[in-house]
């Protein structure tokens, strides 16, 4: 019985689930604060207009800029799969780590889920703090509705997952040689 790879699988499914919702939520917060830095930037620059003979940066700025302004403004659906992926390539993790069923890991799967939770309320309070304010950065958060709505709602979406996470590490078949 490998009991050290039992612990690090746990530790990887769960460690895996609270970096993602903390990656979630200060990317989050992030590119919130860049769309709204290119809210104001973005027209300004391109309102220039000639500065040289030939050199008009408007032109150029609209060729440039405008695909940026496109990626950073789907930034916040990108965030969204980003989690919607993360969480299927967790439990993904868990099913290719399987392993029998032994007390104190089963015990450390639910102190950690425990602490999954617990995370998971934590930062879905803290952003929705910043969610509901009436500045241009709860604006542009409440504009991104698919990974507001899943970091607001993660404490019920990671119990959700971690349960199932739980029932697929450890409904494993029993330790075979080659890992058939």
């Amino acid at each position: 019985m490998n009991k050290k790879g039992q612990l690090w699988t746990t530790l990887i499914v769960i460690g895996g689930l609270i970096l993602l919702i903390v990656i979630m939520f200060a990317g989050m917060l992030g590119w919130a604060v860049v769309k709204t830095a290119t809210d104001v930037l973005i027209p300004e620059i391109n309102a220039i207009g000639e500065i040289d003979a030939g050199g008009n940066v408007s032109e150029y700025s609209v060729m440039i800029l405008t695909p940026i302004d496109s990626v950073i403004s789907n930034f916040g659906l990108f965030m969204g799969l980003i989690y919607i992926i993360g969480t299927i390539g967790v439990l993904g993790l868990a099913y290719g780590f399987r392993n029998n069923n032994n007390t104190w890991v089963s015990v450390l799967f639910v102190v950690c889920t425990l602490l999954l939770i617990v995370t998971c309320i934590l930062i879905s309070n803290a952003y929705e703090d910043v969610y509901l304010t009436d500045d241009e950065i709860g604006s542009e958060l409440r504009s991104s509705t698919l990974a507001s709505y899943l970091i607001i709602n993660s404490p019920t979406i990671m119990t959700i997952i971690a349960f199932i996470g739980g029932i697929i590490l450890f409904t494993g078949k029993e330790e075979s040689p080659y890992g058939v």
